[in-house]
């Protein structure tokens, strides 16, 4: 008795721990316990975050501060999806809620998978919380969101969205009670009141919190992907025994049964591929998958491998999918993987007594890539975006690709999606101001992801903000070429950026012709980037405009990256890569039919098709013998709406009446 009333009062005399040493212990756990915290983030950007934070935490409410602890342990950006706070972790200490949904990102918007204790919303398509538009209420959560990628950062966005606390504290909500959804089903809008829950009780009423995909709102026949998702390593045959599957959805627990069975069905003449389904996979030991690796380099030598990848596909199950990239040469199927071919993962976990939540530090580099590996995600060589049609209905639209991929006569090369590290600095260096009848203009050179590039920032005189047009040239054109066009723009009241191409674009070698057209497009990426930092620029209203072999990466940009407002493709076609050959002829024919299989992965047709919804406009001379009457077509069909098509007997270079159309256009678009 004596013992225990001495302890409570030792207890009393401890003070209870104060918000901003939450803080300064998030730090210091953040600098010790990882290998390496400013991979990507600068020192003085981290510890400004923490003294601010810390200046600030005793006047923070409670969910003020878990957002701001969140914020601080996301800073360290890709590659580092483990480190970080999440909403849904059992080890945190303090209760809190989510709303009765699960929600999952489709490529026709995010849409109800999953509901606690009810149906009635099952399907219906997310469009507002407490009337801000979704995407405004998404923009705000994901700075708190930890990611190896962008694939991590849609997946994992809508648990912070979902997050009673998270919402209150960034000020998206008035308190932790009651908040109005808005959704939309059949064309139709209504609104819903969600009450929140305990984690505890939505774990209980989803019955599934490791899966974002579950069979709840499915309503024709459930997938086996989606069926069998709770079976840790599960096989079968496919298409009358050509196809040997592995369902493998958690990297624990031996492979040897797994392998040895591949093994054994590799010896049939009938079998020609296996798959391997990475999926539902996020992560476990990386140890225990060995026996798999090695089986399925074996049964490489004579059958074709196919992976399939998903946003879910992280950590041990990333270590093994790289793995397999090296020594099986597999051909990657799906959507790009939510882990990164070299990651941080293997967390210290630190409780943080004040707020009552967990942070996680990563503790270990896994490099199963190359050291200078730039990835960030590995990248389908056939993408295949999963819509909420095809889920709900119960169709696998990226098993059917894989079967097709695994039965095709020829091996297909990896297409390229332009993926880019956004935590790179970009370094811009701007020159002297120049001014001339009312143009003003500024030589700068930036860091454009694969080298730095030369540049011209062009615009009206005056404060602005502008809108602004990227240029790309053709090809031979240099950050000078569209200097004119600039001018023009200038004049009309519109800004522009002509940005360098990369040195070399043609070697006739495909996998340096290919890598250097993908260099040209992350450029025009990084460029994008760049307009929050040109004086006068209006990042929110721009447009890009693409010439000839610039048509072709005009093409490619607006199918992977949407903040473009419009694109006008100016004498495109729909296949650079026949276009190239031409130049190639020295090959040979075996080789030069090798070398545009080959290339033919950065064509602008496998891209412009996902553009929507960037406006496109695109213009043609009907004497232009370098882009065929019957490409052309193809192009222009390929692209997604809103699209518009104008013919001009003009060659190749157009003609004064091209300018002036495209001219107005612009204008239009980025002024009307």
């Amino acid at each position: 008795m004596i013992g225990a009333m001495l302890a409570m009062l030792l207890v009393g005399l401890v003070p209870a721990s104060a918000p901003a040493d939450d803080v300064q212990l998030a730090a210091q756990h953040l600098r010790e316990d990882h290998p390496n915290l400013f991979h990507d983030l600068p020192p003085a950007r981290f510890d400004t975050a923490v003294a601010d934070l810390a200046a600030n935490a005793e006047s923070l409410d409670e969910d003020g501060l878990l957002v701001g602890l969140m914020r601080l342990a996301a800073l360290p950006g890709v590659r580092d999806g483990h480190t970080g706070i999440f909403p849904l972790n059992p080890a945190n200490q303090r209760v809190l809620h989510a709303y009765p949904i699960r929600m999952y990102t489709f490529s026709d918007g995010t849409y109800v998978v999953g509901q606690a204790g009810g149906s009635d919303l099952l399907r219906a398509k997310v469009v507002a919380v407490n009337g801000r538009p979704l995407e405004d209420v998404l923009a705000a959560v994901k700075p708190l969101v930890p990611h190896d990628n962008d694939s991590t950062l849609t997946l994992r966005a809508t648990t912070y969205l979902n997050t009673p606390e998270v919402l209150h504290g960034l000020g998206l909500v008035p308190d932790v009670g009651p908040v109005t959804f808005t959704f939309e089903r059949d064309g139709r809008r209504f609104e819903s009141r969600l009450q929140p829950l305990t984690v505890a009780d939505y774990a209980r009423g989803i019955g599934d919190l490791v899966h974002p995909l579950i069979p709840q709102g499915i309503t024709g026949t459930v997938p086996p992907f989606v069926a069998r998702r709770g079976e840790r390593l599960w096989t079968t045959t496919l298409k009358g025994g050509r196809i040997f599957y592995v369902g493998y959805n958690e990297i624990l627990g031996s492979t040897w049964t797994a392998s040895r069975r591949l093994l054994r069905a590799a010896k049939a003449r009938r079998l020609r591929a296996v798959i391997v389904d990475l999926r539902n996979n996020g992560g476990g030991d990386n140890h225990t998958y060995v026996y798999l690796r090695d089986a399925l380099q074996r049964v490489s030598r004579t059958k074709r491998v196919v992976v399939l990848l998903s946003r879910t596909t992280f950590s041990a199950a990333e270590n093994f999918a790289t793995e397999l990239e090296g020594v099986a040469r597999p051909v990657f199927v799906g959507e790009p993987s939510g882990g990164s071919p070299n990651l941080y993962g293997d967390t210290v976990n630190t409780p943080l007594p004040a707020s009552g939540v967990q942070l996680r530090v990563a503790a270990i580099y896994w490099q199963k890539s190359k050291a200078d590996d730039p990835r960030v995600a590995i990248d389908p060589h056939v993408l295949v975006p999963l819509s909420s049609v095809d889920f709900f209905a119960g169709r696998d639209p990226v098993l059917a690709a894989a079967m097709d991929v695994a039965l095709r006569p020829t091996a297909l090369a990896a297409r390229p999606r332009f993926s880019y590290d956004r935590n790179r600095p970009l370094s811009p260096r701007l020159g002297e101001v120049q001014a001339n009848d009312g143009v003003v203009r500024q030589a700068l050179s930036f860091d454009a992801g694969r080298g730095r590039r030369a540049a011209y920032w062009t615009h009206p005189a005056g404060s602005g903000p502008w809108p602004v047009v990227l240029l790309s040239p053709g090809y031979g054109g240099t950050a000078t070429t569209q200097l004119p066009d600039a001018d023009r723009l200038a004049r009309l009241g519109i800004a522009s950026l002509t940005i360098a191409p990369p040195g070399l674009l043609l070697s006739c070698r495909a996998a340096a012709d290919v890598r250097a057209f993908s260099n040209y497009v992350i450029g025009r990426r990084r460029a994008l980037d760049l307009l929050a930092q040109l004086p006068g620029a209006n990042p929110a209203r721009v447009a890009a405009v693409g010439f000839s072999f610039g048509a072709a990466v005009t093409g490619a940009l607006v199918g992977v990256d949407h903040r473009l407002r419009g694109a006008v493709i100016q004498s495109g076609r729909a296949h650079l890569s026949t276009a190239i050959a031409v130049a190639c002829k020295r090959l040979g024919a075996r080789k030069l039919k090798a070398y545009v299989r080959a290339y033919s992965v950065i064509d602008p047709v496998h891209y412009v098709s996902s553009a929507a919804p960037v406006s496109l406009l695109f213009q043609n001379g009907t004497r232009d013998p370098v882009s065929p009457a019957k490409d052309v077509d193809a192009y222009f069909r390929a692209a997604s709406q809103p699209k518009e098509r104008r013919s001009y007997d003009a060659p190749h270079e157009l003609d004064a009446q091209a300018l002036a159309d495209r001219d107005a256009w612009l204008v239009k678009l980025l002024l009307g």
